[in-house]
């Protein structure tokens, strides 16, 4: 999805231009041995009146629900296992399997060792790679032998101009970077020290840029990372 994205360049000019995900290949198609394609479905396993919690609760202990399954099957619907569902919504359910019409969002915040300490409403954090502040060069350079050994990159983006005026400034980023052969760590805020933020309530993200130059053609790219990798002697 092509979305709007404002970058300064290292002269801390800026402009609003698009960003795109790289083209996805046609993706690999599956078939059977007789050569028929393979398609995905949903089928239903079984009926919340068949689940472990619902059986559970009719009967007093573990041994008694183990006794009960061994005579009857209570588990499993014959009539509903393996049907196709068709057409389908996704709804909430309460701890009783019951559909929640109106729910709340709560953010629960955990220690280090997995222990609950605050429950409180969720934070909403907005995207920060087009507002009023533009990305900025944070001067921190990084050779492409150097940065595809240290850092994973999960996602990229093409940044690609919107008319002749913004096709001269993503040219001139790109061949600056080609020309040192390196790639340049972005930052978000009014200081540009903050990670990027795609979207709103978003993954932070590393943003390095990467510059391309063949002729009058350029190629700039959007590398975002979560990870660094780190050698241990």
């Amino acid at each position: 999805m092509s979305r709007w994205i404002k970058l300064s360049n290292s002269h801390s000019r800026s402009a609003r231009v698009r960003m795109e995900p790289k083209e996805t290949a046609t993706p690999i198609q599956f078939q059977t041995n007789d050569g028929r394609l393979v398609t995905a479905a949903k089928i239903i396993k079984s009926p919340l009146s068949k689940t472990y919690s619902y059986l559970r609760s009719h009967c007093n202990n573990d041994q008694e629900l183990a006794r009960v399954l061994l005579e009857s099957d209570p588990e499993i619907d014959l009539e509903a296992a393996g049907r196709y569902t068709g057409p389908t919504d996704r709804v909430l359910l309460d701890s009783h399997d019951q559909v929640l019409y109106a729910a709340s969002e709560i953010e629960i915040v955990l220690d280090a060792d997995g222990q609950e300490i605050e429950r409180r409403p969720p934070v909403k954090t907005p995207a920060n790679i087009d507002t009023e502040k533009p990305l900025r060069w944070t001067g921190k350079m990084f050779k492409r032998s150097d940065a595809v050994r240290r850092f994973v990159f999960s996602r990229n983006y093409q940044i690609r101009h919107i008319d002749g005026l913004s096709f001269d400034f993503l040219f001139a980023m790109a061949a600056e970077l080609d020309k040192s052969d390196s790639l340049v760590l972005l930052g978000a805020g009014a200081h540009g020290k903050e990670p990027l933020l795609l979207e709103r309530n978003g993954l932070p993200y590393r943003g390095f840029l990467e510059g391309r130059v063949n002729g009058d053609k350029y190629l700039l790219i959007l590398h975002l990372s979560q990870l660094e990798l780190i050698q241990i002697i």
